[in-house]
């Protein structure tokens, strides 16, 4: 028979629940002595999802009984040879057709038989739909998080953040704040930048970080996490049409990170404070990321010491840290939420509604040239805050939660997906430029972890 080894798709290598290939082809091959099984060829597939059958050490352990090289195929566990019940039962039933055996050696079964494939079913349904039960929990546990207010992620400049994960003003950084919006508002981006510069140190101001800091949504009393939204008016440091008026004139939407880069953007420059994003180089593409403020197309201020690093090593590195920290597992899950569709409904027409307004320049020119602009947009403006207080009162009741990613979610992640939960829960990442070891170079604070004492501190 030949062995098959699965390991998830995980980025990191020895975080909690990792069952390294040496361990399952130690196991398998103590199964193999005990019965008489010589293992004719070994088949492995690392950082891969036991959500499809189309894994290449799978399908070469396949064609292999296909052509009747093997006699079968040994696994240590059901789940390293698949989560899917349909293309499951496809494979074994080629198995059956041409002979072979199918073994699981910790649940001591062969499903080849029409006995051991009911067995095989029921087993494959089982794990499907705890699964399944604890990705929606964990989907649950998000959205009670943001209901309550808590903030998943770092804090933002203006706000402190509290025992239970809520944020609340810090009046001296947001009065410069405010300053620093109604600059922009007034005269640009550079404005800010040069107020903040001159009034706020110990932070990294370039316009980059500037521009990224009026975008943030916070600011209006937002509390977001992906496509989740609520909204508290004790939180918001500026008006709607402040707000507004910041932006950059003809700025582009920020555009998400590649999924194949799930730190561009949130790693940032150690000397310049700059993201460090996602890209490809060298003869053989291999993924790296790089400041952005190091490009050769960037005509503002460059990086003193940009930082340049492998792809693979930074993130395998952030990502056992995170896993460290969430190493005590689980995650509560609040009470169920009202209905909230009606609401969530009326507080996209406004938002879409005050979006058309604020987008037509020629509607704008007419109403100001009348003097009737201030109170059109106001009038849109209290629409949206309105919508927001009627789905923030229906959510009132939800509560709490705290949101960490259970370990058997980890190897069902997509890319993208993995993105989310990094960003999700790091606080922050700061990459100094350098050669040597990565723990002498790289800060990574989980958030509510206080990384050097491994103690949560909020």
């Amino acid at each position: 028979m030949d062995g098959y080894i699965r390991v998830s798709r995980r980025m990191g290598r020895e975080g909690p629940g990792y069952i390294s290939p040496r361990v399952q082809r130690e196991a398998i091959q103590r199964w193999a002595d005990y019965r008489g099984v010589t293992i004719a060829a070994w088949h492995e597939d690392e950082d891969q999802s036991g959500g499809s059958q189309d894994r290449p050490g799978l399908r070469a352990a396949m064609a292999r009984v296909q052509a009747r090289e093997t006699e079968g195929i040994a696994c240590w566990r059901l789940n390293r040879f698949a989560r899917n019940v349909a293309e499951a039962l496809e494979d074994v039933k080629i198995i059956d057709a041409h002979g072979a055996h199918l073994a699981f050696i910790e649940e001591d079964i062969d499903p080849t038989g029409p006995f051991g494939r009911f067995i095989l079913t029921i087993l494959l349904a089982v794990a499907t739909l705890e699964l399944d039960n604890t990705k929606s929990g964990w989907q649950v546990a998000k959205a009670r998080a943001i209901e309550r207010g808590a903030k998943i992620g770092p804090t933002p400049y203006g706000y402190r953040r509290l025992q239970d994960g809520t944020l609340e003003v810090d009046e001296e950084e947001a009065e410069e704040l405010r300053a620093a919006f109604m600059a922009a508002s007034r005269d640009g981006v550079d404005a800010a930048v040069s107020r903040l510069k001159a009034n706020v140190k110990g932070r990294t101001w370039t316009r980059f970080t500037v521009t990224r800091l009026l975008a943030n949504r916070q600011y209006l009393g937002e509390v977001r996490y992906g496509d989740l939204v609520q909204r508290f008016d004790e939180l918001a440091l500026v008006s709607r049409s402040v707000w507004e008026a910041a932006q950059p004139t003809g700025a582009a939407k920020r555009r998400k990170p590649k999924a194949t880069f799930p730190l561009s953007g949130l790693a940032t420059c150690a000397a310049c404070g700059g993201p460090l994003v996602g890209s490809r180089g060298g003869p053989d593409a291999r993924r790296m990321y790089r400041c952005a403020a190091s490009q050769t197309h960037r005509k503002t201020e460059r990086c003193p010491a940009p930082v340049v690093t492998t792809a693979g090593t930074l993130e395998t590195f952030v990502t056992d840290t995170l896993r460290a920290a969430w190493a005590h597992g689980g995650f509560a899950v609040g009470d169920a939420a009202p209905d909230v569709d009606k609401a969530e409904e009326a507080l996209q027409e406004a938002e879409a509604e005050l979006d058309a307004f604020i987008g037509d320049a020629t509607a704008a020119g007419a109403l100001r040239r009348l003097g009737r602009y201030e109170a059109a947009l106001a009038a849109r403006v209290d629409a949206v805050d309105t919508a927001q207080a009627a789905l923030r009162d229906l959510a009132a009741s939800t509560s709490s939660a705290v949101v960490v990613l259970p370990d058997e979610l980890w190897e069902t992640l997509t890319a993208e997906e993995l993105g989310m939960v990094l960003r999700g829960g790091l606080a922050d990442v700061r990459v100094s430029r350098g050669r040597g070891p990565l723990p002498g170079r790289v800060v990574v604070v989980p958030k509510g972890m206080d990384v050097e004492t491994g103690v949560a501190v909020s």
